[in-house]
């Protein structure tokens, strides 16, 4: 097991958020109401991270691209109910002003705040 650094996850992010951007530019035409539109946009952010953790795959399309993927410490995959967990728990990193991220590179085995409170671990993908 070889775990992930902040950098190569920051990457995987802005990846995901290429990714979601046109989605969220389709809604805007047909959600006129800018406070339902971001809480929208919120709802299929979270649903695409749990969906996409839980499966085989263990990440999302970023993730994917930069050959990482999310397990439990076991390197079991994420059930949807841990996955959907983790996000929320993932959340009070942003809320707090992105504290629970600066743990990536204080720990000695590269863990997030959300990491070390769900069990879980993000590494490189072996090659299949």
């Amino acid at each position: 097991m070889h775990p992930v650094g902040f950098w190569t996850r920051l990457m995987a992010h802005n990846i995901d958020l290429i990714v979601m951007l046109p989605v969220y530019y389709l809604m805007s035409f047909f959600i006129h109401s800018n406070q339902v539109l971001i809480w929208l946009c919120l709802v299929v952010t979270y649903l695409y991270e749990v969906i996409a953790i839980a499966s085989p795959w263990g990440g999302t399309l970023g993730k994917r691209m930069m050959k990482i993927k999310v397990t439990n410490d076991d390197l079991t995959t994420l059930s949807p109910w841990k996955s959907g967990l983790r996000a929320l728990v993932k959340a009070f990193s942003v809320l707090t002003l992105f504290i629970g991220y600066l743990t990536i590179i204080l720990h000695p085995q590269k863990k997030s705040l959300h990491d070390l409170a769900m069990k879980t671990s993000v590494i490189f993908s072996p090659p299949a």
